[in-house]
Parts: structure tokens; sequence; C-alpha cells
């Protein structure tokens, strides 16, 4: 006898020791909609994240501008930066002082070496490393406490650590 081809044959599966028939074109349906409500599910939390990434919270930053770092006076990396901002500043008044041949300062107002307390307050950004914006307190040679600005560059792949500036406040506010 002939079979027919067009008819599926139905197949026997035995799922725990339970004898299913099922029809070859019945399982391809099942497979289908699983894997639809797979691509579903995959499709659901991809839009989420979308949503997540660009949607801004109350707190976010423009990408590449200043953020606020949190507890500077117990962040050890910060306080460290202070110190070697101070540091560095002392050494380049130093080397000044050194190649000014009458070595007379007539800038009274950033007496060196000064010492370094703490810093009060900072800020970072990403560019080609990061950008510290710190504001540090000091105590000058006279016993006098005074402010500065300071701005240090870190790039830790090039091993580097810049003080781009280092200038008195004008008016500090404590």
């Amino acid at each position: 006898p002939k079979h027919n081809t067009n008819k599926p044959k139905p197949k026997t599966l035995y799922i725990n020791n339970k004898r299913i028939k099922f029809k070859p074109k019945e399982k391809e349906e099942k497979v289908r909609s699983k894997m639809s409500k797979v691509s579903l599910i995959r499709l659901s939390l991809l839009g989420f994240l979308v949503i997540a990434v660009v949607t801004p919270s109350a707190k976010s930053t423009v990408l590449g501008g200043r953020s606020d770092v949190g507890n500077v006076r117990t962040n050890m990396e910060i306080q460290e930066l202070g110190r070697y901002c101070v540091k560095q500043f002392n050494l380049q008044q130093q080397s000044k002082q050194g190649n000014d041949a009458t070595n007379a300062r007539t800038d009274t107002a950033v007496l060196s070496p000064l010492k370094f307390s703490r810093v009060e307050s900072a800020q970072k950004q990403v560019v080609a490393g990061t950008k510290y914006y710190l504001r540090i307190a000091v105590t000058q040679p006279d016993g006098t406490s005074r402010m500065f600005d300071s701005v240090i560059v870190i790039q830790p792949w090039l091993f580097s650590k810049k003080l781009i500036e280092f200038t008195p406040v004008a008016s500090p506010v404590y």
C-alpha cells in the first residue's frame, strides 16, 4: 500500500513515562509560540533598558560635565589629591624663588610653604582622564587659614597626575 505523504503521521513521545501522541505540525506551533514569547520578553527588556538609559534622573549630570564628589572629608583619595596639590604648588613656588635673581617677592598674597589642612569640596569631570576641581583649606606660615581653588588632571593609563591651577579664593567662605 502507498502512504499518503501529505498527511503527517502522529509521533509518540514519552514524558515522565507518559505516552503522548502529537502531530509534527503541533510541535512546530508550540515551538514557534514559545520562541515568540521569548522574543517578546527580550524585546521588552531591551525597551526598558533603553528607557532607563535615556530618561534623565533627578541626580543626572550632563555627559562630560562636572559632578559633585560625595563625602569629601572622609574620602581619602580626594584628601590625598588635595595634599598632592599643595605639595606641587610649594615645589613650583620654591622653583620660582630659586630662579628669581633678586629673590624679592612682591606677591605677599601667596606665602610659601603652605601646609595642607583639608579638602572642603570637590567636583570631578571626565575628560581625557579625570579632572578634579578642589577647594582646599591650607595653613599659611603665619598660622592663618586660607582657601585655594585647585584643578588637577589624572590620567591613570599614563601614570600622569598634573596640577593645572592653584589659586587663592578672593573671599573665602567657611
